[in-house]
C-alpha cells in the first residue's frame, strides 16, 4: 500500500506553515514604509539641495535667511526622524504579542 500524504504543517513538512512563516515587514505594510521613506528622504534632501537656503535676504533682524532656515530646519528634521523611527519600530514588532513565545520556552520563574 502506498503511505498517506502528508499534512499541512505536518513535523515532516518541509514549508512552514503559515502561522509561523516570517513576512518582510516593508511587504507587508507598503504605506508605512513610504511614508519612512518620504520622512528619511526629505530631511535628506532639504540639506543637500543648497539653493533652497543659499539666500541673503529675507532677514530676520540682523540675521539672513540661511542661518534662521537652519534654526527652524533642525527641529523639523529632529521630529520627523523620531516619527520614521516610532513607525520603523512598528514595522519590526511582532503582530500578536501572545504568538511571540512557543510551547518549548520556560516559563517566568525558571518552572516549566
Amino acid at each position: 500500500m502506498t503511505e498517506p500524504t502528508a499534512t499541512p504543517g505536518a513535523p515532516g513538512d518541509p514549508q512552514p506553515s503559515a502561522a509561523t512563516r516570517r513576512t518582510n515587514p516593508i511587504a507587508a505594510h507598503p504605506i508605512t514604509s513610504l511614508v519612512i521613506f518620504v520622512l528619511v528622504t526629505g530631511t535628506i534632501l532639504g540639506t543637500l539641495i543648497v539653493p533652497i537656503y543659499a539666500h541673503e535676504t529675507p532677514k530676520l533682524g540682523a540675521w539672513p535667511f540661511f542661518y534662521w532656515y537652519q534654526l527652524v530646519y533642525m527641529p523639523v528634521v529632529a521630529v520627523a526622524l523620531w516619527i520614521a523611527m516610532l513607525l520603523q519600530r512598528r514595522l519590526r514588532r511582532p503582530a500578536d504579542a501572545s504568538a511571540a513565545g512557543t510551547a518549548g520556552d520556560p516559563a517566568p520563574g525558571g518552572a516549566r
